[in-house]
């Protein structure tokens, strides 16, 4: 049989050897493309610029499209990303005992958030509010809401508090929310970061050291620790950046001692089925009612833009 010479289909041929260009005047030339960047740092940088939120393990990150709120502090604005507190996220801060400065660290941006004309919840505290030395502090006592279980709910307290949260933080009428959880689940905390991504609020969580044995949800983990001298010490726990091995040793500024607090019971015509009570920090000389209450069997819609007032 005579030997058959094999001809590639010409959609192949392409794929065995390159096309032969045509020569002459007819020939045109073909754009290059896009040079690459020459340098691994400008490649990185290009990317950065492009993905606000992407961030590398050795650098602080930004804080991309989130705002964020100053922290008076130089030091520690140097040591969080984007420059201050999340705006839009959960922070925790974590103390070896109560009382070891946690307002004072947190007092610059409360004003800051307060000049601004947001309100700020205070959720069960463990203290009660002193509305004059808040006032004296630069915080205007109607801009302060303070939110508390009823007297004898000590067992369904905790419960009480977190349902209470959630409905300031679905609000999103408050400029900043401080939550004080003495034990709280991992999902109890991951509904407050999802609640709090979805709006702008600048959330605090203040929780025990002991916490630190659990999982956390939030963006931001501080442990405070007390030192002689006015001094805070912070321990950076998580946060997107690097790790920092030295604690921050931070002197916080004092606050003015005033000798009255804030502090109202129960409404007489309170029902059966009140769960907590919000109220406005203000002086006791005021003549408005500085009561209403949050009836848990009437949750507040989660629709945006509500005022604090439709939250009963």
């Amino acid at each position: 049989m005579p030997a058959q010479s094999y001809a590639a289909p010409p959609a192949a041929e392409g794929l065995l050897f390159p096309a032969p260009r045509p020569a002459g005047p007819a020939a045109t030339a073909t754009p290059a493309a896009p040079a690459a960047p020459a340098t691994r740092q400008q490649a990185l940088s290009a990317l950065e610029q492009r993905y606000p939120g992407l961030w590398r393990a050795g650098q602080l990150g930004r804080a991309g499209s989130a705002a964020v709120c100053p922290t008076g502090y130089d030091a520690l604005s140097a040591e969080l990303p984007g420059g201050g507190w999340p705006a839009g996220g959960l922070t925790e801060l974590l103390s070896t005992q109560g009382g070891a400065g946690e307002l004072r660290l947190l007092l610059p941006a409360l004003r800051a958030l307060a000049g601004a004309g947001r309100r700020i919840a205070l959720v069960a505290p463990p203290c009660l509010p002193n509305a004059m030395g808040l006032a004296a502090a630069g915080l205007p006592a109607r801009q302060l809401y303070w939110l508390r279980p009823p007297a004898g709910a000590a067992k369904a307290a905790q419960a009480d508090m977190l349902w209470a949260a959630e409905q300031v933080l679905r609000s999103q009428a408050f400029g900043g929310v401080l939550v004080w959880l003495p034990a709280a689940r991992a999902e109890a905390l991951r509904r407050l970061q999802v609640l709090a991504q979805a709006g702008d609020a600048v959330v605090w969580a203040l929780r025990p050291a002991a916490a630190l044995r659990e999982s956390s949800p939030a963006v931001l983990r501080l442990l405070l620790a007390p030192q002689p001298g006015n001094v805070l010490s912070i321990t950076f726990h998580k946060r997107r950046g690097p790790v920092r091995d030295t604690p921050l040793l931070l002197r916080l500024g004092g606050m003015e001692a005033a000798t009255r607090t804030a502090a109202w019971p129960l409404p007489a015509g309170a029902p059966a089925g009140a769960r907590s009570v919000v109220s406005p920090v203000v002086s006791s000389s005021s003549q408005s009612s500085p009561d209403a209450v949050l009836d848990r069997g009437a949750p507040a819609a989660t629709a945006p833009g509500r005022t604090a007032a439709q939250l009963a």
